[in-house]
């Protein structure tokens, strides 16, 4: 199958696309499927693999989490478009799809072994040079995986890995391929643009006044003033509460939260343990695995090493190499059943039975119990309180919100009554439009909801718009000021700069294009340049990365044709908002590869080797792509 995708792969279509999956996959990784409700319904289907709107859910939701992690203390949930992630995680999912279903078309497999190894040297789990399971559990449950979820993960990655590698190393580039590629990508040229720019075709344009005025009388509706308004608002947020006599907490509620949290307070107790792992698989099953665990243990009790039979026989790639040691830890992290085994332990050094969880048998040993004392009452009273009030303010400020919205709708023609009820105090803003406000004003719910007929045209005041968590704001129309055409002396400096730009753009196009047919019929490129009082701007031997000419005057330049032979090549660029330009090449020298080492030579070889193996693998994607049977519904 891979020489048929690779055979169909090869053209130059195919050769071109830009290898952004890939990048995306690297991104986004390759998240497990998951075994929904039969009731969750279909949103697409790839060659007849359904993806279920719950598979979506799950993915965009590791993908949020992925962002968040990524942008750390800066992060802000509400700048994340739900929407556009949804979207990009369901053709995540397709790619996932086309991919897994080649790898199993070819039999390319990842074994548990490979999949422990990476999982067990990621150093983002490990606590000095060595795996945590504390930390890897905390680590995979931020990003949205369980463990075993997680475990499947890096094998799908694994898998996709193989077929990528089996694509991009087997690439071949020839010596003669080679050759021309650095002929190509090394080629300099002499190069010389000459710059025909509004500057200098704007010197000595005149613009008469009435000309000015003509254009002022023609082209009123570019010189309008944008509507805005003067509001005056009551706004009330959950801070402002916190001092409300409604938020009383009393010493008894401040005992009371003390205690509940005390209770609730995970890690109080930690115990340290070590584990003997095995796993049931084809080869062995339950029993057997009871059995060999039961022999260890008595072989334990014998007086042979723990450790030294945990490094022998755990099959726990995180601990065996530790002698089965996985930390101190506090209730809430291991495997329920795990955890319950651990904690029925009395005594340091204690085994327990075969215990059974999701990773297959354990045999635990308690090694030690640390009780960490909960802080006193008066060292927690601060954070208690100010906890109390936080959340009692919030909740106030659901029923003032309330209460607010109420009122705006019930004393609609005026906020001084709103205030003196809720003594809030009445601010003013200026000149807010449709398009932009300052202070609370740059949101845009805010300034729609000031838009709205009822409030612009009838003068009611808005509904109470709560424009972010715990913020709310009621706002009526002070005064209107509908668009009006700005007086000509405040506009007329800026026509007559228009007009002068808009008359040099004419004249240097004009020019430009008579210079282009001169050059072009043989004129001398000097006597071209003196005519319009231009100069040249030359330059030897550049490359395509050459950084002394503009860009775009590269770009024309690398995109015509060798000159003939004592010749040149001649065509056009443009300079942006400064103008346009004629570009002559006169002399072209191809890269030599005898010119270079054997230590640039290979590398040269193995940058254009990857580059094209990862082009074929973006080929190969795009060929899955156009070959499947992809619904979306």
């Amino acid at each position: 199958m891979l020489q048929k995708l690779r055979d169909r792969t090869q053209s130059m279509g195919f050769k071109i696309i830009v290898a952004a999956l890939v990048f995306a996959l690297a991104f986004f990784g390759f998240g497990a499927f998951n075994v929904f409700a039969p009731g969750d319904p279909e949103i697409a289907s790839v060659n007849g693999d359904e993806i279920t709107r719950g598979m979506v859910e799950v993915e965009t939701e590791r993908q949020r989490r992925r962002i968040m992690l990524q942008l750390g203390d800066e992060a802000d949930p509400e700048a994340i478009d739900q929407l556009a992630l949804q979207q990009a995680s369901l053709e995540q999912l397709i790619v996932r799809k086309l991919l897994d279903q080649a790898i199993d078309e070819l039999g390319l497999q990842a074994s548990k072994s490979q999949v422990d190894e990476i999982v067990a040297g990621d150093p983002n789990f490990q606590v000095d040079g060595r795996f945590n399971e504390n930390l890897y559990r905390r680590g995979v449950s931020a990003l949205g995986y369980s463990a075993p979820e997680y475990l499947e993960e890096m094998g799908a990655l694994l898998r996709v890995n193989q077929l990528r590698q089996a694509v991009t190393e087997t690439a071949v580039l020839p010596l003669w391929e080679t050759r021309l590629l650095n002929a190509l990508m090394n080629q300099s040229r002499d190069i010389a643009y000459l710059p025909f720019t509004v500057e200098h075709f704007s010197a000595g344009v005149e613009i008469a006044p009435e000309e000015i005025l003509t254009y002022y009388d023609e082209h009123q509706a570019e010189f309008m003033t944008k509507e805005s308004v003067d509001v005056a608002y009551l706004e009330l947020n959950w801070q402002m509460l916190t001092e409300d006599p409604a938020v009383d907490i009393d010493e008894e509620q401040l005992r009371n939260e003390y205690e509940a949290d005390k209770a609730n307070a995970g890690g109080e107790e930690l115990r340290s343990s070590s584990h003997i792992l095995l796993q049931v698989t084809d080869d062995r099953n339950d029993e057997q695995a009871r059995a060999l665990l039961a022999d260890i243990r008595q072989r334990i009790e014998s007086g042979e090493s723990f450790a030294d039979l945990a490094g022998k026989f755990s099959e726990d790639p995180g601990s065996s190499a530790a002698g089965g040691e996985l930390g101190s830890v506090g209730k809430g992290i291991f495997d329920p059943d795990f955890e319950r085994a651990l904690w029925n332990l009395e005594e340091n050094g204690q085994l327990s039975e075969p215990v059974k969880t999701q990773f297959g048998y354990h045999l635990i040993r308690l090694d030690g119990i640390e009780i960490q004392p909960y802080p006193d009452f008066d060292e927690l009273r601060a954070d208690i309180e100010r906890r109390l009030v936080e959340n009692a303010a919030r909740e106030l400020f659901k029923d003032r919100l309330r209460e607010l919205d109420n009122l705006a709708f019930e004393m609609n023609d005026s906020l001084d009554g709103i205030a003196e009820t809720l003594e809030l105090d009445l601010n003013r803003a200026e000149g807010v439009t449709r398009e932009s406000g300052e202070g609370i004003f740059v949101n845009a719910g805010l300034r729609d909801a000031i838009f709205e007929a009822d409030v612009l045209l009838d003068g009611n005041n808005s509904p109470a718009v709560e424009y972010s968590d715990g913020r709310a704001v009621v706002v009526r129309v002070r005064e209107s000021h509908p668009p009006v055409v700005k007086p000509f002396a405040e506009v007329e400096g800026e026509i007559g700069t228009l007009l002068v730009e808009q008359e040099a753009q004419r004249a240097l196009l004009a020019a430009r294009g008579e210079a282009l047919e001169q050059i072009r019929g043989g004129a001398s490129v000097t006597d071209v340049a003196n005519a319009h009082g231009l100069d040249w701007e030359t330059f030897e031997l550049v490359t395509r990365a050459g950084g002394t000419a503009p860009d775009d005057v590269l770009a024309a330049a690398f995109a015509l044709p060798r000159p003939p032979g004592g010749g040149r090549s001649v065509g056009e660029a443009s300079l942006g908002a400064e103008g346009e330009a004629l570009v002559t090449v006169t002399r072209v020298q191809d890269g030599d590869l005898a010119a270079v080492s054997d230590a640039e030579l290979e590398t040269m070889r193995t940058w254009f080797a990857s580059r094209g193996g990862t082009l074929d693998f973006a080929a190969l994607q795009a060929a899955l792509d156009a070959e499947a049977d992809i619904e979306r519904r």
